[in-house]
């Protein structure tokens, strides 16, 4: 995710408002089917070993509507489709691998928005604010219950799967805004 243009562009200081708008958007549109997702599948398990979901959907709803979207904007904004498919008991652990990973990024993130919006206080970053607050006991978390999943047996191509499968569908989700990209005209000739 690093080389999608809105983060590298919010990293170098040269992402606007309204590009991040659609950022916190979009991010919100994958987390509210991945949030469901993983507490369906969390509460279905038996044993969550210790390990305890935080949502996010939440924090991201709350940053759009800091940045300008109402509140029918933020229930009616599109979802990131297949979470159901790829969270399962045995990819789990690889979907949270990549999620709780993503937490520890999130202070640099933050650093950048803190940069980029006005103001002193949490407003249109309250996510990123606990990403930084929270991603080091969200990253241990998350690897304690790696370590028990293949202990208990869960193959690391399962995991694997599930890891791999959240980054395809966040790299899916997010290409619409991504810059990068040539348009698909452009890559013809």
């Amino acid at each position: 995710m690093h080389a999608h243009s809105s983060f590298a562009s919010l990293l170098d200081n040269s992402l606007m408002i309204k590009d991040y708008r659609q950022l916190i958007r979009r991010l919100h549109g994958f987390y509210v089917p991945l949030d469901a997702a993983i507490q369906e599948t969390l509460r279905r398990s038996a044993d969550t070993r210790g390990y305890d979901y935080a949502a996010r959907s939440s924090l991201l709803g709350k940053d759009m509507i800091d940045l300008g979207y109402s509140e029918r904007a933020v229930a009616d904004a599109p979802q990131c489709p297949d979470m159901a498919e790829l969270v399962t008991p045995v990819t789990l652990g690889g979907v949270l691998y990549v999620i709780e990973g993503a937490t520890l990024g999130g202070a640099g993130i933050d650093r950048a928005v803190q940069r980029m919006l006005p103001g002193s206080g949490v407003d249109g970053r309250r996510y990123w604010a606990w990403c930084r607050a929270q991603g080091r006991t969200r990253w241990d978390m998350a690897n304690a219950y790696l370590e028990d999943r293949t202990c208990d047996g869960v193959s690391i191509d399962d995991l694997k799967r599930g890891a791999l499968g959240t980054f395809r569908l966040l790299a899916d989700w997010l290409a619409p805004l991504d810059r990068a990209k040539a348009p698909a005209s452009a890559e013809r000739v």
